[in-house]
């Protein structure tokens, strides 16, 4: 077989590999817990209400959340409005809750006229509710804080600022609620303080519950939105409904809600083994997790503390990997991740130099191609000394064929003798894949390295405004389809690589005839396979084509001067 019908075949395969698992595998199926177990139950106590109290029975293990129950989970308080250089953040004191957090490094849109920025909890409810629950005590379902800081905090540059959401129930139970903000990062960091004025003994335990949406990635690429959960030594994705309640059990390291270069997690800080449970509501889209911390006694006149942080900010591995507990683990790297990481962290360096990802992919491209360069001559150059060879005896083999066309048995015999004699192996296009195979993990972590790298988002390139989306020159008039060039290009570097390589047929009879006329069309294929792929993945798939035709062209000059200048 011919190398260019090797790299077709290889490329089909593993595009469709890549986008079976894109699409079929965007988030992966439940892993059984190492140090734990996963358990579904029925929604107990679903029903709706309006009852903002909640009263604890401990009636399950302390790590255990109770059933979930409804509530306007609105915003009640005031709102305090927090300014920092990094974000712009909305805090309900009812439940101390965030009801906004604007990202002002990340816009929504390139619409050059739109100043919108991403904002993590846009068009969700507000995020996780810290809950006190007193054995015997009805305590509020969000606590209504009090804050005298004012409704306008600013964190300036270089520094760090707390607030304090403080309140105190009837029976003499003091809760403050405590923020860290750092004007540098994206980690909010919170101590939670009980304190005991009741004159008894009581039994408590926080409880997270967190309202959040969820849906699936769209199957072009586009950004979805996704329970996240680090349990043990697993990570746990959902981004559909689940029919009844599911328990993951193990070391919870963090849990929140991701979009595609967004997260927003919750990290507990007990190194404990503990529960998270999430739930289906009545509201389509959206579940509800629930964490509980171990309970406590707390005796008159004494103090409870729990800590945990918050990191609210984009999922880049630069950001995430200092923070510890495995965060980095919520970008999707693919199977290969280990090759992945340092992939990415090549492509951002090279980035240093050129300062533009789409130079920066050109340039990695080369780099792969040129590592893989004389293997791959290697193997194209023998195969194409084996066609040649078997071209020039073709037409003895057709006339073998032709003697002993009744008898396949003595026709197979006869042309292993002929091969034998002629120094002729039908099996040599199995080298041709050895090349192939070794470069098939790297063409898998270049597709996810492309796909979710944060680095991309926004980066323009020519005419290109965003690297991670499809590009679009214009949109066809009256039926409204957008025009891609990038994909066009692409397909037209296949086109213009399989006509410098016509396929030797001398083997194949009907089989590689057919063949052939399918290969005619894979370029178009291709060209709608990849049309809605981001453009940066495009770039890279079209700047290797184009290299491919080089290779080609130097294939081919090698061959014909090691046959003496002659086909």
């Amino acid at each position: 077989m011919e190398n260019r019908s090797n790299w077709i075949i290889f490329l089909v395969i593993a595009f469709v590999i890549m986008i079976g698992h894109a699409y079929f595998f965007s988030t992966p199926p439940k892993e059984t817990q190492k140090q734990g177990e996963i358990t579904t139950q029925s929604p107990e106590g679903s029903s709706s209400t309006n009852d903002s109290s909640s009263s604890v029975q401990f009636d399950n293990p302390d790590t255990e959340p109770d059933p979930f129950e409804e509530v306007d989970s609105t915003p009640k308080g005031s709102l305090i409005t927090i300014d920092s250089p990094l974000y712009k953040g909305v805090i309900d004191t009812a439940g101390a809750r965030f009801v906004s957090w604007e990202l002002k490094n990340y816009k929504s849109s390139t619409n050059g006229e739109s100043n919108d920025l991403v904002n993590l909890y846009n068009d969700t409810q507000p995020g996780f509710n810290a809950l006190l629950q007193v054995k015997g005590i009805t305590l509020p379902e969000f606590i209504p804080y009090q804050f005298n800081g004012g409704n306008n905090v600013a964190v300036s540059e270089g520094s760090t600022k707390e607030l304090n959401f403080s309140w105190t129930s009837p029976e003499g139970i003091r809760v403050n609620n405590i923020f860290e903000l750092d004007s540098a990062s994206y980690l909010v960091k919170q101590r939670f303080e009980i304190t005991n004025s009741s004159g008894d003994l009581i039994q408590e335990r926080v409880v997270v519950r967190w309202l959040g949406k969820i849906e699936a990635e769209g199957r072009t690429g586009s950004s979805g939105r996704t329970f996240i959960a680090r349990v043990s030594d697993s990570v746990e994705r959902v981004n559909s409904e689940p029919d009844n309640t599911e328990s993951y059990k193990g070391v919870v390291n963090w849990f929140g809600f991701s979009e595609k270069y967004f997260m927003s997690s919750f990290l507990p800080e007990t190194g404990a083994e503990t529960v998270i449970e999430i739930s289906p509501t009545k509201q389509e889209g959206q579940i509800v997790a629930q964490f509980a911390y171990p309970g406590s006694s707390i005796p008159s006149g004494k103090s409870s503390l729990r800590t945990w942080e918050v990191y609210m900010g984009p999922l880049e591995p630069s950001l995430l990997k200092p923070i510890g507990y495995d965060l980095d683990s919520a970008i999707q790297y693919g199977w290969f991740g280990f090759l992945a990481r340092p992939m990415l962290q090549f492509l951002e360096w090279l980035n240093s130099y050129f300062h533009n990802y789409g130079i920066s992919i050109i340039v990695i491209t080369i780099i792969i191609r040129a590592a893989f360069f004389p293997l791959t001559v290697k193997s194209m150059v023998s195969m194409k000394q084996m066609q040649l060879k078997t071209e020039k005896v073709k037409p003895e083999m057709d006339a073998l064929k032709e003697k002993y066309k009744d008898d396949k048995s003595k026709q197979n015999s006869e042309l292993m003798a002929f091969y034998s004699k002629h120094g002729i192996n039908p099996l040599s296009q199995l080298g041709g894949c050895l090349p192939l195979l070794i470069q098939f993990p790297v063409f898998i972590t270049i597709y996810d390295v492309l796909r979710h790298s944060i680095d991309l988002r926004h980066s323009p390139f020519l005419w290109i405004p965003d690297l991670s989306e499809p590009d679009m020159l214009f949109e066809i008039p009256y039926i409204g389809i957008p025009f891609r060039l990038l994909p066009i290009i692409m397909g037209a570097a296949w086109f213009l690589s399989q006509k410098m390589t016509p396929m030797s047929t001398a083997m194949g009879g009907e089989n590689m005839q057919l063949q052939m006329k399918l290969m005619q069309y894979m370029p178009i294929i291709f060209v709608f396979l990849f049309w809605n792929l981001p453009s940066g993945l495009v770039l890279y798939w079209t700047v290797s084509n184009m290299l491919s035709i080089a290779q080609q062209v130097y294939v081919n000059r090698k061959v014909m001067a090691l046959q003496g200048g002659s086909k």
